[in-house]
């Protein structure tokens, strides 16, 4: 096995095959423009034995092409019975030393692009349908199948970017926007993928536990700005009956914005005959913004369904008495500081 590097002073890039394997590194194959609703290397058909290719740039290969005017690309007829389904194609010969725009027909459907980098490859730039017994292509039979380079993500200062360009990532900080050809559209932030922890449970000021083989879970994902968070506990004790409701933290590091309240979802099943219930995990910032502050759910204290209800917190011992087997699960979303 031998080992090759270059270019260097009296180690050159001797050959076309090293150039390709050398500079198909720098990006992918494409076509070169800023918008794909740019026509650089589009394929149009206007009824005739003819299609014709605008001008434009692109890498095939690791090669560079340019076609600098616009090239009328004859059409093969078809003289079958059924429709028949062709390609236009920049293909990048190894043996002529060339690349070229061809037309390439196919059948019942698009024929293969060659893929042979130390041979011919072919990239795709349109698919035309050619009627049975037909020599002319219209242009609604003409669909654009070009491959477009890639452009990095590209850094820029706050304050101080670029105008938009459609489709181009674009890195502030750490935040990544993305362009829409108008503006700069925020598309991601630093967060966690998939977090865990152990959430701490507490009534007023004195930490509690659902047993020391309680299932305990807390798990969470960040997204910019917004906090998927889901706690799930099945108790395997009773724990003291508290003056003050239950309350839980949140992921250590990720406090709750300051204001506004935030709202989740909890429900409750019973494993000990006292039925179940549903409700709102309730943030209030003026309490804590590390934690889950009530447990609420909705009731009426009359028997008539024009009675006024009100809103009720949890506590370890009402209205269900928790313990060994019960399930409680909160899940839902809420808003960083």
């Amino acid at each position: 096995m031998a080992e090759f590097s270059a270019p260097f002073d009296g180690s050159p890039i001797a050959t076309q095959s090293q150039w390709s394997r050398m500079a198909r590194r720098w990006g992918l194959d494409g076509v070169h423009a800023s918008d794909p609703a740019d026509a650089a290397l589009k394929v149009t058909g206007n009824g005739s034995g003819n299609v014709t290719l605008s001008a434009g740039e692109a890498f095939v290969n690791g090669f560079y092409y340019k076609n600098d005017a616009t090239k009328t690309i004859a059409i093969t007829a078809n003289g079958g019975a059924a429709a028949r389904i062709d390609m236009v194609v920049l293909r990048a010969s190894m043996s002529a030393k060339t690349v070229t725009a061809v037309y390439k027909t196919g059948g019942t459907s698009a024929p293969t692009l060659s893929a042979d980098e130390s041979g011919e490859y072919e990239m795709p730039l349109a698919q035309c349908t050619i009627a049975a017994g037909s020599s002319v292509v219209t242009a609604v039979n003409v669909a654009d199948r070009r491959w477009f380079t890639d452009r990095g993500a590209m850094p820029s200062l706050p304050g101080t970017r670029r105008p938009s360009i459609t489709g181009q990532l674009l890195v502030e900080g750490s935040t990544l926007y993305v362009g829409d050809g108008i503006g700069w559209q925020w598309l991601a932030s630093p967060g966690i993928e998939d977090g865990t922890y152990t959430p701490q449970w507490s009534s007023g000021s004195a930490n509690f536990h659902w047993g020391t083989a309680a299932t305990n879970i807390g798990r969470y994902i960040v997204r910019g700005k917004r906090v998927d968070l889901l706690i799930h506990v099945v108790a395997t004790a009773n724990p003291p009956a508290y003056s003050d409701p239950i309350m839980v933290s949140l992921p250590p590091g990720f406090p709750a914005a300051v204001a506004h309240r935030s709202i989740l979802n909890w429900t409750y099943t019973s494993a000990n005959e006292e039925g179940g219930g549903i409700g709102s995990a309730v943030i209030y910032p003026t309490s804590s913004t590390t934690k889950i502050a009530r447990l609420r759910y909705a009731m009426s204290n009359s028997v008539s369904s024009t009675g006024v209800p009100n809103a009720f917190s949890v506590y370890t011992n009402k209205p269900w008495n928790i313990r060994a087997g019960d399930i409680l699960t909160i899940d839902g979303s809420y808003w960083l500081a």
